[in-house]
């Protein structure tokens, strides 16, 4: 019996997926669980795998088009199955115009309909019902689609190529600073990021908390401490290790705003903020209070390469109660975040810098390697005595880190 292939939903928050790439192609035979096309979600690439054994139908959603989850995108059924009236249904569930009607073969081909007088100045043009069907699909007039040669009925590449140089077309339309030489469409991850990132900016009342952190006994223990070792411990590792140290102590910080409640999480997901050249992930390591210091540098160092290679499964990135950004390696001495819904807290990290700073003890100008990070909160949930509190323990525990690995 035929079934559909949805789009799946991956995560709590995706609402719909892309189609970067089919990995069958129709009346191509497929195994159950063989997977069947690629899709991009606002985190990254995963495979679709066949809910069914059969053969691949019909793909209703072409490459590069976006649709909502639990919406069909393509149909697996028997060779010799009738499955017009799924394609009907899928097509009025994607909102789609198609017809059903026009044989599987793309050999078979139907003249265009001339007018009487036309007909005689012009040779009928061969078009192949899938080409007809596309260009319904698409919107496209037929008789503007040129076949790629003159001896070859017009198909359904030929109505696809088309239909990418009129998009192209639009673009060029639109004008362009002096000087701009690239221009791509707002679409994709980089939309999905946006949107969920404005909507937390102009949702979520965001108060900011900035300190100065003297790193002089933190850069001497990390010198000292990798001397000599092939996997090191980054000043980044460090930091997820002191952080998840301190929201074990302060678990009013590690809460989110799920459906009109305040929730305090138990485990401690510490997402790390990897930038891609298509926009921003988070992985995220899970129960990061619970592991050493080494193991948990592994795991950073693990879900980063994953991340930038963009294969990371949902569970790589879901679940995260609190992120770090840093930015230190890019020389930016201090910047604001926006909260990653739906959690409450986001910390920024500037770079470390050799800074003239005042001593208290002995009151004499001395050379230290400081860093600013800034505190970002939901104010709807944290107060600024929560947020002080947290920053002033974390300063605590980087000036002297002796007092955290002891």
């Amino acid at each position: 019996m035929a079934k559909y292939v949805i789009m799946p939903k991956l995560g709590f928050n995706m609402d719909q997926g892309t189609v970067v790439r089919w990995l069958k192609k129709e009346g191509d035979a497929i195994g159950e669980r063989e997977e069947v096309l690629e899709i991009e979600t606002d985190k990254t690439v995963m495979p679709v795998e066949a809910p069914c054994s059969g053969v691949l139908r019909k793909i209703l959603v072409a490459e590069g088009e976006t649709v909502p989850v639990t919406l069909p995108i393509a149909i697996i059924g028997g060779e010799e199955e009738d499955i017009n009236q799924m394609i009907d249904g899928a097509y009025q569930k994607l909102g789609k115009k198609g017809s059903v009607e026009a044989p599987k073969e793309e050999k078979e081909v139907t003249p265009i309909k001339k007018k009487p007088s036309e007909a005689k100045k012009k040779t009928a043009r061969r078009i192949s019902p899938r080409a007809i069907r596309k260009a319904k699909e698409l919107g496209i007039q037929i008789e503007q689609v040129k076949a790629s040669s003159p001896s070859s009925a017009i198909s359904e590449k030929d109505v696809l190529a088309y239909h990418k140089k009129e998009q192209e077309k639009v673009l060029k339309k639109v004008s362009l600073p002096k000087g701009t030489d690239k221009r791509i469409l707002y679409t994709g991850m980089r939309k999905i990021i946006g949107d969920r990132l404005s909507q937390s900016k102009f949702t979520a009342p965001h108060i900011y908390f900035t300190v100065s952190i003297d790193m002089t006994n933190v850069t001497a223990l990390l010198k000292q401490y990798n001397r000599d070792r092939e996997k090191r411990i980054s000043i980044n590792d460090f930091l997820i290790f002191t952080v998840a140290k301190v929201l074990s102590e302060q678990p009013t910080i590690n809460c989110s705003l799920i459906d009109e409640e305040i929730v305090y999480h138990k485990d401690i997901n510490i997402g790390v903020v990897v930038a891609l050249e298509e926009g921003l992930i988070v992985p995220v390591i899970k129960n990061a209070n619970k592991k050493s210091l080494s193991i948990l540098s592994k795991e950073i160092k693990k879900l980063i390469k994953l991340a930038r290679e963009r294969k990371l499964m949902p569970e790589d990135y879901q679940g995260g109660t609190f992120t770090l950004s840093n930015l230190g390696m890019y020389s930016i001495e201090n910047f604001t975040a926006i909260i990653n819904p739906p959690e409450a807290a986001i910390l920024s990290v500037g770079e470390i810098k050799k800074m003239p700073v005042v001593t208290e003890e002995s009151e004499k100008i001395e050379i230290h390697s400081m860093m600013k990070v800034t505190l970002s909160v939901d104010h709807r949930l944290i107060d600024g005595a929560i947020a002080a509190t947290f920053l002033k323990q974390v300063k605590n525990y980087l000036e002297f880190p002796e007092r955290l690995i002891l």
